[in-house]
């Protein structure tokens, strides 16, 4: 039982039951070794130490290594990737919509979980502050709630006009702020950001795809009324315990309430409205500023804390699900939402199936990447590829053979594992269907 409370499962619950009754509960037994019970006693013990190394079905577990020994001493690449995988969310549908005042105490919040605290976006650095986050839905909204422990809570910027104007700071993480990012399909292209300090100044903007790929903002910011926009039906409240821009307040905390509209979530995407077992890709970040107070005012002087390098004149970056670098535009990284429709807690995380196929299908667009930067050309060469690629991804452990093609554009490369086929190109767009469906 020593074993099961260092880390528990179920296997290994299971396993001390029957060493207990093969060993106690022998009466005539003097030595294990001297009667059958005690011989099958011994021979459990392996099976209670070598359960540690599993995990309840449908609960992912993430591990630190993407190779695992086996009970022989070889070792067997974990073909769930489960080194990378990211944090994962289950949001319970609420029958009755939630109402948006920026406070979380009603009971369609309370009776949900917190998301884990927020992390440094690349170091293992634990934030000073805490950060965390609830989600949950209807027919309507996606709404997400979060707490921000903050002794100093203030923003430069109180409104923004969601228009055209090159006089008006509207990017709000000119401030400390909260951020959301939402792929409704897990391709990487046409997602959705949000950001919202504590004075509930807000920006909101698509991407077509991600900056590193040529992607651009479409925002009321950048293209006026022709711009994109979910602000109607989005709203969202903040509520401070403290006071805003006050240095003398006894400042704890502030929250942000939002209800974001699956209709505008869904801009530019043809996967359907979400339902039970559904799953997005999601992650929040929260951009904070070290500040001084100057003649009873609070002045902004970057020194981030958790940083790579600790003191440098930059923001803090924590977030929900890392990302390994300071980039929030690499939608690959973000955290898993799986939808539910049972009452609030009782669905277990369940192994996202499509993340195999979608790791070795981002494997070889960093290869064709790296290849590209020293070459000034693509290959189709998975040979070639995999000397830039993690070992094993492209071999075919753990997939059947990649397939790579040249294309005018640059490559277009598909991997299946027989249950889901993932197709990727240059530009990062990942499609991935279950096998018998197309790929478009």
């Amino acid at each position: 039982f020593f074993f099961f409370f260092l880390q528990p499962s179920f296997e290994r619950l299971f396993c001390c039951f029957l060493f207990s009754f093969f060993f106690f509960f022998d009466p005539t037994m003097v030595l294990p070794a001297l009667n059958t019970r005690g011989v099958l006693a011994v021979l459990l013990l392996p099976l209670v130490l070598l359960s540690s190394r599993t995990r309840c079905a449908g609960v992912a577990v993430p591990v630190s290594a993407s190779v695992l020994e086996t009970a022989e001493g070889s070792e067997q690449f974990d073909c769930k990737f489960l080194a990378s995988y990211p944090r994962q969310y289950v949001a319970y549908k609420t029958e009755t919509p939630l109402v948006v005042d920026g406070s979380l105490d009603e009971p369609g919040w309370e009776e949900v979980d917190w998301t884990e605290d927020f992390v440094d976006i690349s170091t293992s650095t634990k934030p000073w502050l805490t950060t965390r986050a609830k989600i949950r839905w209807d027919d309507d909204f996606l709404y997400v709630g979060t707490h921000l422990e903050e002794p100093n809570i203030w923003a430069n910027i109180s409104s923004t006009c969601h228009c055209y104007d090159p006089n008006e700071n509207q990017v709000i993480f000119s401030d400390n702020d909260f951020e959301i990012f939402v792929d409704t399909d897990g391709s990487t292209h046409y997602y959705k950001e949000f950001e919202m300090n504590a004075a509930n100044a807000t920006w909101d903007l698509c991407l077509n795809k991600p900056y590193d790929d040529h992607g651009y903002e479409n925002s009321t910011r950048v293209y006026g009324d022709k711009g994109f926009d979910m602000q109607p039906p989005l709203h969202c409240q903040t509520h401070v315990n403290g006071t805003l821009n006050d240095p003398t307040a006894e400042n704890k905390y502030w929250t942000a309430e939002v209800a974001l509209p699956l209709s505008k979530l869904s801009y530019n995407k043809t996967n359907p409205a979400p339902k039970d077992g559904s799953v997005w890709r999601i992650n929040f970040s929260r951009v904070e500023w070290h500040i001084r107070i100057v003649n009873g005012r609070y002045v902004k002087e970057p020194s981030c804390q958790s940083c790579p390098v600790p003191g440098g004149p930059h923001e803090d970056n924590w977030v929900w699900s890392p990302q390994g670098s300071i980039a929030m535009h690499l939608p690959e990284h973000w955290g898993i939402l799986q939808f539910s429709t049972t009452k609030p807690n009782a669905t277990l995380p369940r192994y996202y199936e499509e993340w195999p196929v979608r790791s070795v299908a981002m494997a070889v667009y960093y290869a064709e990447h790296a290849y590209f930067a020293e070459h000034k050309k693509y290959t189709g060469s998975v040979a070639l590829l995999k000397h830039y690629a993690p070992d094993h991804f492209l071999d075919g452990t753990c997939t059947k053979p990649v397939s790579v093609v040249i294309t005018q554009d640059g490559f277009s490369a598909a991997v299946t594992d027989g249950q889901y086929r993932a197709t990727v190109q240059q530009d990062r767009l990942l499609v991935v269907k279950p096998v018998g469906k197309a790929v478009l």
